[in-house]
């Protein structure tokens, strides 16, 4: 049996890809890009889930099978990491799963997640894995996520149809309904497994307090964690995954990685708050009700 694997999970735009990235540089983890591989039961399901989706989805599973399996990212070794997976057509995405983990044994396999948390379905095939599996839950402040989240979106040509305020006319993008739907669906499909094995990391803390925010994160995680190396952690660029990938494969990282704000958008996110108006709303409403509920109960104020 491998080491117990690790699984952030977080709302979108709350930092799982950066904070994998930063655990990266740990002897002890091997971090992948986001696998978005609890979408399906087999790996013939997920591959046409893949093929369908008018994202980036399979793109971090195919750059993880390549760099593991056939020593790089470029296009070459992505077709092949396609083949390998196209082999395993049959089986259940979990033995992938089980495989890659025990490819990167002794080290832990550590990935995140923002896709799975926004589906309660994809949650319990994740939780069904393994036992011994131990999760990260990340949290953003929500008006700082928003901030970020709605600059992203309006780039965006194709909008999930639930991330939008159907209140108004014509409807609009709200980042906050992610938030809120991926953090109950976090809790209510995790929230019986006790502190040893879902430990919550709230992402202002490691601005302010990194080490210490680290260190209590690898104790929980029973990770080494001496305060000394924690200086060293903070730029993941060494990470194998910490760029795009090839023409074939770009993506897996979670948006804010590589999202560039304007200056506007990075102050008004700099300046979290719950009770004003909200700047991506031109109603002027603040939080729903069940947000400030949920950001209180983590916290914020």
């Amino acid at each position: 049996m491998s080491p117990a694997p690790i699984i952030i999970v977080a709302a979108p735009f709350c930092g799982s890809s950066w904070l994998a990235g930063v655990m990266s540089t740990m002897p002890d983890i091997y971090a992948t890009p986001q696998l978005c591989a609890f979408m399906a039961d087999t790996v013939g399901e997920l591959l046409e889930i893949f093929s369908l989706s008018q994202d980036e989805h399979g793109d971090g599973l195919h750059r993880t099978v390549a760099e593991l399996c056939f020593g790089g990212q470029r296009d070459a070794e992505i077709a092949q990491a396609h083949q390998w997976l196209t082999a395993r057509a049959t089986r259940p995405v979990t033995d992938v799963l089980d495989e890659i983990a025990a490819l990167v044994a002794p080290r832990r396999l550590l990935m995140p997640e923002t896709e799975a948390p926004l589906r309660p379905m994809e949650l319990q095939r994740m939780r069904r894995w393994r036992d011994d599996t131990q999760f990260v839950h990340m949290v953003r402040h929500p008006w700082t996520q928003g901030c970020r989240f709605a600059a992203w979106l309006q780039d965006r040509l194709f909008v999930p149809v639930d991330f939008r305020d159907y209140s108004r006319f014509p409807p609009l993008p709200e980042p906050q309904i992610p938030w809120l739907r991926a953090n109950c669906n976090i809790d209510n499909a995790l929230g019986d497994l006790g502190d040893a094995r879902v430990l919550r990391v709230i992402s202002e803390a490691l601005d302010t307090d990194f080490g210490d925010t680290m260190t209590v994160l690898a104790r929980g995680l029973g990770l080494p964690h001496a305060s000394a190396s924690w200086a060293t952690l903070r730029d993941p660029a060494e990470w194998r995954f910490a760029g795009r990938g090839p023409d074939q494969a770009p993506g897996g990282l979670e948006a804010d990685v590589r999202g560039a704000w304007s200056d506007d958008a990075e102050r008004l996110a700099r300046m979290p708050t719950l009770d004003q108006p909200l700047p991506w709303r031109p109603d002027g409403r603040g939080f729903a009700a069940e947000v400030l509920q949920l950001a209180e109960r983590y916290g914020y104020r």
